[in-house]
């Protein structure tokens, strides 16, 4: 049998080649592949349904060819009832149980057995086969004690006679003809079973490489592919036009692909505008040094009104020369811890309110308890409020009845500071990504590093900055800040 099945599983491998693509790595059987697993699964499942088929049919066979041998011992034994007395000669009767394929004949008819024998008797059965009622299993035992069976051994098979001929029938038989019968028709099976299931392995595995190995693998090209040159937008997946979940796969990947490039172009553009900034604050620095040395000599001069503006110079001055100087820190896992001081609230709310611009058209209200106290960095809490109260006011530029108020509550656990407007209220997509930097800028010139920043100072004192409303009647901000160093 080997020299049938090896052209024959040649041909359909060729084949199954043929049908596959042919580019590099297109059919890697690797056994830790997902195709070389694939196609083991594939052979293994369809062997398995072979053998449910290949053992019931064998013993069926098994079983049609011993009734068939009752069968012809029938026809014998109806010839010789037909002679009187059944005598006949021994040539005759020896015979007619060849032509039958038996040794010997017993019909049990009308509670009468007779038996009919050739003249030479077996000395003893060596298998019994019971016809009458037999299971599932004991027919499959019986065709593979036939098969493995050495030769010579002969068989006692009982049932019943056709057409009712009888209430029993048995006869003896050698094995040997229907062992080479059932051989005969056991490797006919298996050749054919073995190329159904080749066949049908064949194209299994085929379908399920073009519906799901292909694709798969396509993903994972475009995943290395996009992770080795990230900003080449070539690499990124076109999606297939396709249902389920592979087109879902494909399209979720685009997606991924698109905002991991754009990600990394903004990063990109972040680290040259860093740059730029670096060289900016070296000349910056030394402009506002230059400032403050006029500003000092300002402070000296004996007009009045000179000396009440020097001192807000002076201190604009300062905190401009640390802005700078601390510019580059943000975002830096070196950036310097705030330094934590008690503070009066309310001179610095209304040096903030007076340092954020222009906003004599806006009514402004400060609710803040006199003498209250805060501990905090005071030139990091002075950014912060500076920030959100210039947002405001930008906010309510152009706007009729615009109103700015700002109140602090506290207790021994946390101080919360409350900032809010009448403007129009922040876009969605503006919320979506309030704190982030250069993301978040509700203007159209705005950056958005304003509230960023503000969220980063605030974060650094273990304290929270929240957005409590913002809709068509305003806007609303609120800073947390726990005191002795107890978050809130």
């Amino acid at each position: 049998m080997a020299p049938m099945r090896a052209p024959l599983f040649q041909r359909i491998s060729e084949a199954a080649r043929g049908a596959l693509p042919r580019h590099a790595g297109a059919m890697r059987l690797w056994p830790r592949s997902l195709s070389g697993r694939l196609l083991m699964l594939t052979i293994v499942y369809v062997m398995v349904s072979g053998v449910l088929v290949y053992v019931p049919s064998v013993a069926s066979f098994h079983r049609n060819l011993l009734e068939e041998k009752l069968a012809a011992a029938q026809l014998a034994v109806l010839a010789l009832e037909e002679t009187e007395g059944n005598q006949v000669s021994p040539e005759l009767r020896r015979e007619l149980l060849t032509n039958a394929g038996v040794r010997a004949v017993s019909l049990k008819r009308n509670e009468t057995r007779q038996l009919f024998l050739a003249d030479d008797m077996p000395n003893q059965v060596d298998e019994v086969f019971d016809l009458r009622s037999p299971p599932f299993f004991a027919s499959a035992s019986g065709a593979l004690s036939t098969l493995l069976a050495p030769e010579g051994r002969i068989l006692r098979i009982i049932g019943l006679p056709r057409f009712e001929g009888g209430q029993s029938i048995e006869a003896l038989a050698e094995e040997g003809p229907v062992r080479a019968e059932l051989l005969a028709y056991a490797q006919r099976v298996l050749v054919l079973s073995l190329v159904i299931s080749l066949v049908t392995g064949a194209l299994v595995f085929i379908s399920l490489h073009y519906v799901i190995v292909r694709p798969i693998r396509r993903i994972t090209h475009s995943m290395t592919s996009f992770r080795d040159q990230p900003e080449d937008e070539k690499r990124i997946i076109a999606p297939i036009a396709r249902h389920g979940e592979i087109g879902d796969a494909e399209t979720a990947l685009a997606d991924m692909q698109t905002q991991v490039r754009s990600a990394l172009r903004q990063r990109a553009h972040l680290a040259a505008l860093g740059t730029a900034v670096a060289k900016i604050n070296h000349d910056l620095r030394n402009i506002l040094s230059s400032a403050q040395l006029a500003s000092d000599r300002l402070a000296q001069s004996d007009d009045p009104a000179v000396k009440r503006a020097a001192p807000k110079l002076v201190r604009a001055l300062d905190r401009a020369i640390d802005l700078a100087t601390n510019t580059l820190r943000y975002g830096r896992a070196d950036e310097l811890p705030p330094q934590l001081r008690t503070h009066n609230l309310l001179p610095m709310v209304n040096e903030a309110v007076a340092a954020a611009g222009d906003t004599g058209a806006i009514s402004v209200t400060i609710d803040v308890p006199e003498g209250m106290t805060i501990f905090a960095d005071g030139d990091q809490l002075f950014r912060v409020l500076l920030n959100l109260i210039r947002n405001a006011a930008q906010a309510l530029s152009e706007r009729a009845g615009a109103q700015i108020s700002i109140s602090a509550e506290g207790d021994l656990a946390e101080t919360r500071i409350t900032i809010a407007d009448n403007g129009p209220g922040l876009p969605e997509e503006v919320k979506a990504h309030l704190f982030e930097p250069f993301a978040g800028g509700a203007r159209t010139r705005g950056t958005g590093l304003g509230l960023a920043i503000a969220h980063e100072l605030v974060s650094g004192h273990g304290g929270q900055l929240r957005l409590l409303r913002s809709d068509a009647s305003g806007t609303q901000f609120q800073i947390i800040l726990p005191q002795n160093g107890v978050s809130p």
